[in-house]
């Protein structure tokens, strides 16, 4: 029996290396046009590119290897029932079940491993990667500068150049728009000026010649001013054009640990306490005297019906303002509760897909028989097409709080594992699907 095992196991190692690389090419693949775009724009080195793929790296690993372990138990289970050792090992009285039995143990190997990959590692490889992405973001050479293109990464500015040479830093036919204060903003156009960066490449100056300023203010547009100028600089500064890397203790939700999210729920879940205390008091304080024998009002002394009936309207006004107040307090914390939830739910979910999808992918496997990889890929695409779709929908309805987090990010997984258990069964007792069952009778 060692060496079935040992055989078993041999024959998912090569397909699920073949799975993950190619999975990880085409998700990197997914990522380098917007890379290229940073490269042409900003000059990115090597080694920032180099460092930017592998850490995005990380989350990718998350996807690759759950479906990797799908392609490569169809792909196993294909070869072997169309090579007919499947029949071979029922024929020696060996229960398919325990030819799956050792998957499963690898499986949960490969999921205890992704669940500390996801907690201890993938955080803050995910943040590396924004402060980076965020990094050169704010790199603004005047590379990025094209002619008849608007120029949106300035703060504060928009600019349109008709016309520019890199080589001397001439533009001709400059239009930018001001927009530092929203309701006064500033139209300035020019026939032509000169672009340099100043202070160590950290800021850029505008010098212009031969040009308008048209002044606005959107509130009275009857003050309008427009001045002419025979040259004019605008200075714009955080204009670098070198990476400068910048660090930051903010986190979020997927930047964090399990036990960094436990605490923030666990947080918030302590703070809707006193809210609800208070909702509970106020309205039993209500409750209690509209059911009292005898009504006592405790406002200000007066003979007239009518300011005592407006007191008490009043007390009822502030009573409803209070438990709104302490309402929407608490729908917030809800909301955080629900989201950081989803996130720790996520991080065990993804790694259990491994075991859901061999249960699911081995009798698939079987009953493609020799449908070879395109097969396999394509019945694993489905698959994963339709786990993705209950995990992105479940995740939207959890947003909603119309499913609890739990049920929105397992749900996926316990549909695969039944529909795998009850293939499990058909193949182990060699009955025909229920499907083909009823359309054959």
């Amino acid at each position: 029996m060692k060496i079935l095992t040992r055989y078993i196991l041999r024959e998912h190692i090569g397909p699920f290396i073949f799975a993950f690389l190619t999975i990880t090419f085409l998700l990197v693949i997914d990522l380098v046009p917007k890379i290229v775009d940073n490269v042409i724009d900003k000059d990115l080195e090597l080694s920032v590119v180099l460092e930017l793929i592998a850490l995005n790296l990380a989350w990718m690993l998350a996807l690759s290897v759950p479906m990797s372990v799908l392609v490569a138990t169809l792909m196993a289970f294909g070869r072997l029932g169309g090579d007919f050792e499947i029949t071979a090992i029922k024929a020696s009285g060996i229960n398919l079940l325990r030819v799956i039995f050792p998957l499963m143990i690898a499986a949960g190997v490969i999921m205890v491993g992704m669940i500390q990959f996801n907690d201890r590692i993938l955080p803050d490889l995910n943040k590396r990667a924004r402060l980076l992405w965020g990094d050169i973001s704010a790199m603004r050479p005047t590379l990025v500068f094209r002619s008849g293109a608007f120029i949106t990464d300035l703060p504060g500015f928009l600019v349109l150049i008709d016309k520019i040479d890199h080589t001397t830093s001439r533009v001709e036919g400059v239009h930018i728009t001001e927009t530092k204060d929203r309701e006064k903003p500033r139209i300035i156009t020019a026939k032509y000026g000169f672009l340099e960066m100043t202070e160590h490449n950290t800021n850029m100056r505008f010098t212009l010649y031969n040009g308008e300023i048209h002044s606005l203010d959107l509130k009275d547009p009857a003050n309008y001013r427009r001045v002419d100028f025979q040259n004019y600089v605008i200075n714009v500064s955080d204009a670098r054009d070198e990476l400068v890397r910048s660090e930051s203790e903010h986190r979020n939700d997927r930047e964090m640990g399990i036990a960094d999210m436990q605490a923030k729920v666990d947080a918030a879940a302590e703070s809707m306490n006193p809210f609800r205390e208070q909702i509970n008091s106020s309205i039993a304080a209500r409750v209690d005297l509209i059911l009292s024998d005898t009504l006592i009002y405790n406002g200000p002394e007066t003979d007239d019906s009518t300011q005592a009936y407006q007191h008490v309207r009043d007390q009822a006004a502030l009573l409803s303002r209070l438990v709104e107040r302490s309402e929407t307090h608490i729908q917030g914390q809800a909301k955080t509760v629900s989201k950081y939830d989803l996130e720790i739910y996520k991080k065990y979910a993804l790694p259990a897909a491994s075991v859901a999808f061999i249960l699911i992918g081995a009798p698939l496997g079987i009953m493609a028989r020799k449908g070879g990889m395109g097969v396999a890929i394509a019945i694993s695409i489905v698959l994963f097409i339709l786990y993705w779709a209950f995990l992105i929908g479940g995740e939207d309805l959890a947003d909603r709080r119309l499913m609890s987090p739990f049920w929105a990010m397992w749900a996926a997984n316990f549909l695969m594992s039944a529909i795998g258990l009850y293939l499990i069964f058909i193949v182990v007792t060699e009955r025909p699907l229920l499907l083909f069952s009823n359309i054959k009778k």
